[in-house]
């Protein structure tokens, strides 16, 4: 959708263009995917920003390990090699902030979660569920490669400053990416995600039988509602798990 020239440009260098129906960074992303693997067959897909930050110099490290049957989808650490004023502050802390909630809820062991250079087997497509249409998709990829089994490591790689503006907006995507985190929680983790709120209201129902005014009804009642509560999303949390487990038998 640019209508600055730069699909003719890319043209004019001799570069293939094609569009995309959709809007969005993810859409674009599985726009080039998909043609990559069902019109040209490619076996190794590689993805790259398009605004210099990053350096096709690294394309070789991140597809090697893919070429020794070593790693199924490699990561670009950005954090490696990054060039001073490169990722501003807030960009920074919210980049390390989502690869930890995705450690916590995924167990998903990236350091670099959002960064847009990778490699992976185009044969992962037919495996993942890449529904993202926006800038979480780069989480949704990981959590979708880690539920199918696949192989992921990371290598480092350099981080340059953006050449023109970003259209990135740290609280309003960093919040899409959360909330996208917690339903690919939902989906891979169940125990965890149900135990997580089980836990909350469990505790929740011991501090108001502890420090609710000793009243009979609301001092009994209340906390063992939100115990029941707790109790019962652990148990459909569990049931959850078994019933994924019998499913992919």
């Amino acid at each position: 959708h640019s209508i600055d020239g730069t699909d003719q440009i890319a043209r004019d260098m001799g570069a293939t263009v094609i569009y995309q129906r959709g809007r969005g960074y993810g859409d674009a992303l599985k726009t080039g995917f998909f043609y990559a693997r069902k019109r040209l067959n490619a076996k190794v897909i590689v993805m790259m920003d398009a605004d210099l930050t990053y350096d096709p110099k690294h394309i070789p490290e991140l597809v090697a390990p893919i070429l020794k049957d070593e790693a199924d989808l490699v990561v670009g650490n950005r954090f490696a090699g990054m060039q001073k004023g490169a990722m501003p502050f807030v960009n920074r802390v919210g980049n390390k902030v989502l690869s930890l909630v995705a450690k916590l809820a995924l167990g998903l062991n990236v350091y670099d979660t959002q960064s847009g250079m990778r490699a992976f087997k185009s044969e992962l497509l037919d495996r993942m569920n890449l529904v993202a249409v926006g800038m979480p998709l780069a989480m949704e990829m990981l959590a979708e490669a880690l539920s199918v089994d696949a192989r992921i490591c990371e290598v480092p790689i350099s981080y340059r400053p953006r050449v023109g503006k970003t259209k990135l907006n740290p609280i309003k995507d960093g919040g899409r990416i959360l909330g996208i985190t917690v339903r690919l929680m939902f989906d891979i983790r169940p125990l965890l995600f149900f135990g997580s709120i089980g836990t909350v209201l469990g505790v929740v129902g011991l501090l108001l039988h502890y420090l609710m005014p000793p009243i009979e009804f609301a001092h009994v009642v209340f906390p063992f509602l939100f115990m029941i509560g707790g109790m019962l999303l652990f148990w459909f949390g569990f049931v959850t798990v078994l019933t994924q487990t019998d499913t992919s038998r």
